[in-house]
């Protein structure tokens, strides 16, 4: 395989069954439509989903349970505000004596990275599909990650220490809404340090938001996140009736424009590998 490609998903609720793969519902019709997309050249890509839910699904429905026989009102908006809101404030780093959420997330994310590492091989450049509250984990979990890594050396397995990092889309994103709290922000190290001179090139960090989508921003206006995403690209997604509402939010998996998009980056991903396969890194 030349690249591994993992898809995380963000809030709500997600069903814990897996295809013959081994893949996540959540991500079957965005692998589908970029092995379509990619043709042939998708022979060469390795796909793994990272599934995170399950950690606090249990506690939310749990919660709600609890609350059949108290007089409220909205019960089908207060449903949606606990499972939605609820993966955001119960993923949090608290004092350590109680970071257990965190570390369950974070566990579930290097058990999906270990299924896809066992497809490829430990130099494979790594690409990283992340929606919603996904692409703040994932930035989480490599921050992490490099705090442990000695740079700019390369680690024994590069591919699981992301030092093979060498896309990151993240799309219906909203890791600013978790820097306010910081001064000065600090991004990720982005690309990682164990890429050949043609992936470097070609190393990107892409931002897609849906202009109507509330819980999709753009990341490059925070400070110090220019010099490392390349681009924050608004596309609205989704049907027409979806594509102007905040409804968008869910619509960028099934999206044949937002599937091309990332199918012609992964293009240019493989022809890099294919530089560097032949010597002219």
């Amino acid at each position: 395989m030349k690249l591994a490609i993992a898809i995380i998903h963000g809030i709500g609720t997600q069903p814990d069954t897996c295809n013959d793969e081994g893949q996540h519902e959540f991500a079957h019709g965005l692998i589908a439509g970029l092995r379509r997309r990619l043709g042939v050249e998708a022979e060469h890509v390795a796909f793994q989903s990272l599934y995170w839910a399950n950690v606090l699904d249990k506690r939310q429905y749990a919660y709600l349970d609890q609350l059949r026989d108290e007089p409220i009102r909205w019960r089908w908006f207060r449903r949606l505000v606990t499972l939605f809101l609820g993966d955001a404030s119960g993923y949090r780093k608290v004092s350590q004596a109680y970071d257990t959420t965190y570390e369950q997330v974070h566990q579930s994310l290097r058990n999906g990275l270990n299924a896809l590492r066992a497809k490829v091989g430990p130099d494979t450049p790594l690409v990283v599909l992340a929606h919603s509250l996904g692409g703040h984990i994932f930035s989480n979990f490599v921050w992490d990650q490099q705090s442990i890594n000695q740079t700019p050396s390369c680690p024994h397995d590069p591919f699981l220490a992301l030092e093979t990092l060498a896309g990151l889309v993240t799309f219906g994103c909203n890791i600013p809404l978790f820097t306010f709290a910081f001064d000065p922000v600090v991004p990720i190290r982005f690309p990682g340090h164990c890429l050949s001179d043609p992936l470097l090139e070609q190393a990107r960090w892409l931002n897609l938001y849906a202009p109507a989508d509330l819980l999709g921003y753009p990341l490059r206006p925070l400070p110090s996140y220019a010099p490392v995403v390349a681009e924050d690209r608004a596309m609205p997604v989704g049907p027409w009736y979806k594509r102007h509402t905040p409804l968008s939010h869910l619509e960028y998996w099934e999206d044949k424009h937002f599937q091309t998009y990332v199918a012609d980056y992964l293009r240019q991903l493989l022809t890099a590998c294919d530089l560097s396969d032949s010597g002219h890194a």
